[in-house]
């Protein structure tokens, strides 16, 4: 009769206890490596200064504050030479080692320089486009918190910007069409008013017409001859002398010649009519004609 007998193979405890540690190291990694490829960009980050050479001190500003969780930070950057996951340039350091900006943001310098870095991952061209990467996180925790990122271009070996020389150098200005103000018209210069017409001057009064001068009397008419009685008292007719004689018979002193007649009482009857003229003159002054009665003689 035959026997048979199984057989089993036993590892002892140590052994046992290095494969568990190597399984939960691999499980620990893969989760490590999952949770590193869903990091999240939470803001971006600049490079100062903004143009430089491969061996200028450079410093990374962050456009805001970690988030509240985080405690610590580490800086890798990656591009043409270096490791495909990275080369760190600042190791797993409390936030409170760096200044801040007024907006919150971390300013974090670079203990060396670009030729430092690529002389450390063994290659000394630099070239294209290289990123550093901000990534916030705990003390004993690798997990990333939030990550900010900020570019450099090499355009030689020795010399870089933090802009993309492929993109514009400048902000092209707006393509509307600035409006012309439209000309405003000038008008043609108002009529400037001409001159007042002054008042002629006064058409002064006509000389008040004066009065004619007042006629002056005329001479009042004298009787040519005074009439004498034809009649002689005697009924005989007399003949009347033309030559006056002083001394003729029939006369005396102051009467006419050959007529008999007073001197004196024609005299004074004379004045008489001539004042009476002057009177009547007088009155009518302003008359044209004067009508001038004849007054016997008395």
């Amino acid at each position: 009769m035959s026997i048979t007998t199984k057989s089993r193979t036993l590892i002892s405890r140590p052994a046992a206890v290095l494969l568990g540690s190597l399984i939960a190291a691999s499980g620990a990694a893969g989760v490590l490596t999952a949770t590193a490829a869903h990091a999240e960009v939470v803001g971006s980050a600049e490079v100062s200064p903004a143009t430089g050479t491969d061996a200028s001190g450079i410093s990374l500003t962050t456009s805001k504050a970690c988030p509240d969780a985080a405690t610590n930070l580490i800086v890798a950057v990656k591009g043409s030479g270096f490791p495909a996951e990275g080369q760190n340039v600042v190791g797993n350091s409390p936030l409170s080692t760096y200044g801040s900006t007024t907006d919150g943001g971390l300013i974090i310098p670079l203990s060396q320089t670009m030729r430092d870095y690529a002389s450390t991952a063994g290659f000394t061209t630099l070239q294209g486009r290289y990123d550093f990467t901000v990534t916030c996180r705990t003390a004993f925790n690798g997990t990333s918190l939030g990550d900010f990122t900020a570019p450099i271009w090499f355009t030689s070996n020795t010399a870089y910007r933090n802009t993309d020389p492929a993109g514009p150098t400048a902000t092209p200005s707006s393509s509307a069409p600035t409006s012309t103000a439209p000309p405003s018209p000038t008008g043609t210069a108002s009529p400037t008013d001409t001159a007042s017409p002054t008042d002629t001057a006064s058409p002064t009064d006509t000389a008040t017409p004066t009065d004619t001068a007042t006629p002056t009397d005329t001479a009042l008419p004298t009787d040519t001859a005074t009439p004498t009685d034809t009649a002689t008292p005697g009924g005989g007719s007399q003949g009347i002398s033309t030559d006056v004689n002083g001394g003729a018979s029939g006369g005396g002193n102051g009467s006419l010649a050959a007529t008999g007649t007073d001197v004196a009482m024609v005299g004074a009857v004379s004045a008489l009519l001539v004042a009476a003229g002057i009177t009547v003159v007088r009155r009518n002054r302003r008359s044209d004609e004067f009508t001038v009665t004849d007054t016997p003689n008395v």
